[in-house]
């Protein structure tokens, strides 16, 4: 079986964020499953043309002009696996005022190679596996464009091929104008608009929902929410129409990137034998870089983007001045929204048992994720979450919301705390159950630090499972 795997981020080359790990880990799993994958996306001009060699041009017809895309093929790195990268001025950068735009041109240039000149990507292939909105116009373009006149400019490739969509987060719908069908070159009837104080727009993602043969998201809780329609009150009718076409499976993470055994952004390696005296090394190291007092409570961390909109940061700003501060430490490493990033700088100048980095390091966080005694995840919702799968790798246990991936990966008192309400006093209560755990119990404690570094979050499940949905889909 030949699965294309078309996404706009891949770890190695491009990264933005757990979109990119989740394309490159899964097309390595199933390359191991005996799948032959292939990988499309976009050439930015920061990745690397060191191994690319040029294969192929593409003439595209894309609002009222000819575009040229050169194809460029290289390998994974570490992997066998090829990597078609589509350049064109529009995909040097990622980011621009037009996004949205820049996507649906390069979801016509992806669909457009495959009908047209499949052999330039390595020949015909079964399925093509789509990512978020970047490319959730690929089902409709293949589906549609040899049904509107494109036949008679040539040979076109059978349209048979099965296409799934993959959902990572609802949150990004890749919104745009409606005239996008004009500028494709595609009938306005085959889009789903609605009014905007702006005018008519549509929202890719949605196309993707009505065209894609399948629909997977990256857990099954989060499967449920969205038809359930707690992510949108739009979305129940369009989950009605295809409630049988949507499948939820779990992330898993690539546990030769994420080990304590050989990761050399800690000070000392360690093991499920050797974790507990290591931990305390790595914590007591970790205090030091952030000048946090070396004190017998325990260390909380948080490591992630800093939106007001998903992640939790409001809960955990709210819930920290609930806690004794002499009971805990808490570390913060992250990103992203002002309002949060002043809010967060005025709650350290009030705590000294609380430290906030706003920068991204991944060598700390990797050493927060090892010295940590607890993982903050507080999300308002949460697709799947990697941090804490990658925690509990690390013997750190998680506490995290109810929702999506969280709920499907953690165990409440077994592999690490859970709360349901999104409310301040739910996190402050599940903080002060693992303080009390910590604290109390300390041979409890590190029964579950046993617990949560057996289980398994590698790939080699997951895989199987979208191996077997292939194969339904297939038949």
């Amino acid at each position: 079986m030949r699965v294309l795997f078309v996404t706009s981020e891949v770890a190695g080359l491009y990264k933005r964020g757990g979109l990119a790990d989740v394309s490159y880990s899964l097309p390595v799993a199933l390359s191991k499953k005996g799948i032959r994958v292939a990988i499309a996306m976009p050439f930015y001009e920061t990745i690397s043309s060191k191994g690319a060699q040029c294969v192929g041009q593409l003439a595209i017809d894309y609002d009222r002009r000819r575009e040229l895309v050169f194809i460029f093929r290289m390998m994974l790195p570490h992997s066998h696996i090829p990597v078609y990268l589509f350049r064109h001025p529009l995909f040097d950068s990622y980011d621009a005022k037009d996004i949205v735009e820049r996507f649906a041109f390069f979801s016509k240039a992806v669909a457009q190679l495959y009908l047209y000149s499949a052999e330039t990507l390595g020949g015909p292939y079964d399925v093509v596996h789509c990512n978020d909105w970047h490319t959730a116009l690929v089902p409709l373009l293949l589906g549609e464009q040899g049904k509107i006149g494109y036949r008679e400019r040539g040979t076109i490739q059978s349209t048979l091929v099965k296409t799934v969509l993959t959902i990572h987060n609802l949150l990004y719908t890749g919104e745009t104008g409606a005239s996008i069908g004009l500028k494709l070159g595609l009938p306005r009837t085959l889009f789903h608009p609605f009014m905007t104080p702006l005018g008519r727009a549509v929202r890719l993602l949605e196309e993707g929902f009505v065209y894609a043969d399948v629909i997977s998201t990256v857990s099954p809780t989060y499967a449920t929410e969205l038809m359930r329609g707690i992510h949108g009150a739009h979305m129940p009718a369009l989950m009605k129409k295809r409630g049988d076409a949507i499948i939820g499976i779990l992330n898993g993470i690539d546990e030769d990137v994420w080990d304590p055994k050989t990761d050399v952004a800690l000070p000392v390696s360690y093991d499920k034998q050797t974790v507990h005296s290591k931990k305390l090394f790595i914590k007591q190291a970790l205090r030091k870089a952030v000048k946090l007092e070396d004190i017998p409570v325990p260390l909380f961390g948080f490591v992630g983007r800093l939106e007001a909109r998903q992640k939790g940061v409001d809960l955990i700003l709210k819930s920290v001045e609930k806690l004794d501060p002499d009971t805990y430490q808490l570390v913060i490493l992250g990103t992203g929204n002002k309002k949060l990033v002043h809010r967060l700088e005025a709650l350290v100048a009030r705590h000294k048992n609380i430290v906030f980095i706003h920068t991204f390091d991944e060598r700390l966080a990797r050493r927060i994720y090892a010295g940590a005694d607890a993982l903050l995840v507080p999300s308002k919702f949460e697709p799947c979450g990697l941090t804490q799968m990658i925690a509990m790798r690390y013997g750190t246990v998680p506490v995290v919301r109810k929702t999506g991936g969280l709920a499907d990966s953690v165990i409440d008192g077994k592999t690490g705390f859970v709360f349901g309400p999104y409310t301040s006093a739910a996190l402050t209560n599940a903080m002060n159950r693992f303080i009390s755990l910590y604290t109390k119990s300390p041979k409890v404690f590190q029964t579950m630090i046993d617990r949560v570094m057996r289980v398994d979050f590698s790939w080699r499940n997951q895989a199987d499972q979208y191996v077997s949905m292939y194969k339904k889909l297939m038949e």
